[in-house]
This record gives structure tokens, C-alpha cells and sequence, in this order.
């Protein structure tokens, strides 16, 4: 399958995930679950951000690179698929994968605390001698 048409299907499964988003990020739509990116396209491939376990073993068994950026090595799990490396059904695993660890950031970004605006004091009535 030529890599216009995998893009495509690829889009398609990432918009079917519940919760999905598409955002314009420098020049390219990155996905989202709520607050968390979880995948973006590159030339010939697509950028997941996977779980340790399951980054750790894409890279062991070559389906996938650490993401570089500007220098930057294994930048928390982002890993760097070429379509040419890992089948369509690997492919997929990977995406509902990257998918899972997002939705679990953004339900723990859901329940962190807001901060509350500036603190009360209470007032001390003035001591009468």
C-alpha cells in the first residue's frame, strides 16, 4: 500500500477512536485525547506516544525508532513508525495503544486540583487591652 493511501486509512482509525481530536500543530494535524497528544504525521511514518512496555518492545523489534527532534533523543515515549516497517496490523495495535495511554493523561489532568485563585486569610479582630 502506497503511503498516501495507509496516511488516509491511518486518519480514519485515529478519528474513529473515542474522544479524538484534531489540532493544527507546526504545519501538520496533530491528534488528541483532551489535553494529551498521542500522534502526529511525518514523512512515511506517524509519531505515537506509547507506553514504556510497548515502546520499549517496537524499537526491540525494529517496527519502530525513538522520535528525534532537533537533537532530542526519547523524548517520553514518542516513537517514530516507518510505514515500511510495521504491518498494517502492528500499525493499528500501536495507534489504539497510543491512544489508551492518552486517554489516561487526560483523565489524570481531569482530576488534578485547579488552583483556586488567590488564598483567604481571615481577618483577626484587633486585640483590646
Amino acid at each position: 500500500m502506497d503511503h498516501d493511501k495507509l496516511t488516509d486509512e491511518m486518519r480514519e482509525v485515529l478519528l474513529s477512536l473515542p474522544g479524538t481530536s484534531v489540532k493544527r500543530m507546526f504545519g501538520a494535524d496533530a491528534y488528541f485525547v483532551g489535553p494529551a497528544m498521542f500522534a502526529f504525521f511525518a514523512p512515511g511514518a506517524i509519531v505515537l506516544r506509547l507506553p514504556h512496555a510497548v515502546f520499549a518492545e517496537a524499537v526491540a523489534s525494529k517496527r519502530a525508532i525513538p522520535f528525534l527532534s532537533l537533537g532530542a533523543a526519547h523524548l517520553n515515549g514518542w516513537a517514530e513508525v516507518p510505514f515500511e516497517r510495521c504491518p498494517l496490523d502492528d500499525l493499528r495495535a500501536l495507534v489504539e495503544s497510543a491512544h489508551a495511554s492518552g486517554t489516561r493523561v487526560a483523565r489524570a489532568a481531569s482530576r488534578r486540583r485547579k488552583p483556586s485563585g488567590a488564598r483567604r486569610t481571615r481577618r483577626r479582630r484587633p486585640q483590646t487591652i
